[in-house]
């Protein structure tokens, strides 16, 4: 008899203890997708088709290759595309860089890409349910890589900053909203280009300065602040790779 109740208890605790795990809310483990943009460009008012010109450029494909080497630094898998930032009188060479990492270790990996390429400012955007920004992605349904034609339609829906992406056959838009004052702007360029709009919240942010002296100033110190955090960092991907030759 006391055997089964013995088993009859056990049972009762074991699926009370399921029940219970079952319960609880689990931690989210997975970090989010950041979003890094940055330019190899140092010259000044370059046009449009400078600007695509430079997309195949030797400075293009040296951030790109150095993006991707900083990842084994922060410890992070780093997607790098080539890119177009352009505006209302001007454009230039870029890259998006994505990310899954915490705020702290985009702003390193950025700076130290700002400071080698003599940059004045580099932008990030860190999603947060509770941001004030907003970043959204406009990916038209129609298949175009036209960045010319893309970069007029948008200058006409009032969309005066925006990064345009290639991919494939075709072209992803990303526009950043610090103040997110661009809703319905956005919403009417999606209409234009018959285009699929994704958005979400978050921290956007210039790193950086007016000049390429104190914006070295400022990358510097998110650099030693992130090192003197986070000592004995491991080396770029190339360098591990040349290691374990």
């Amino acid at each position: 008899m006391n055997k089964i109740f013995n088993a009859i208890l056990l049972f009762i605790l074991l699926s009370h203890g399921v029940l219970t795990v079952a319960q609880q809310p689990q931690k989210q483990t997975r970090q989010p997708l950041n979003y890094g943009f940055v330019s190899p460009n140092t010259r000044e008012d370059q046009k449009l088709s400078d600007a695509l010109a430079g997309m195949s450029s030797n400075e293009e494909a040296m951030i790109l290759k150095r993006a991707q080497n900083l990842g084994c630094v922060v410890r992070r898998r780093v997607t790098v595309f080539k890119s177009l930032g352009s505006w209302s009188d001007g454009a230039e060479q870029a890259i998006l860089l994505r990310m899954r990492s915490d705020e702290a270790s985009l702003r390193y990996l950025l700076s130290r890409l700002g400071r080698d390429a003599n940059q004045k400012s580099i932008l990030y955007f860190h999603p947060k349910s509770s941001g004030r920004s907003r970043i959204y992605l406009l990916r038209p349904r129609k298949q175009t890589s036209n960045l010319v034609l893309i970069s007029e339609t948008l200058e006409r829906a009032g969309i005066v900053f925006r990064t345009l992406v290639p991919v494939g056959n075709t072209t992803w838009i990303y526009i950043v909203d610090p103040k997110r004052e661009l809703g319905m702007k956005v919403r009417n360029a999606a209409k234009r280009l018959r285009a699929t709009l994704n958005w979400e919240n978050g921290t956007a942010e210039f790193v950086g300065a007016d000049q390429v002296p104190q914006a070295k100033l400022v990358f510097d110190k998110e650099i030693v602040d992130y090192e003197g955090r986070n000592p004995n960092l491991p080396p770029t991907c190339d360098l591990q790779n040349r290691k374990n030759r």
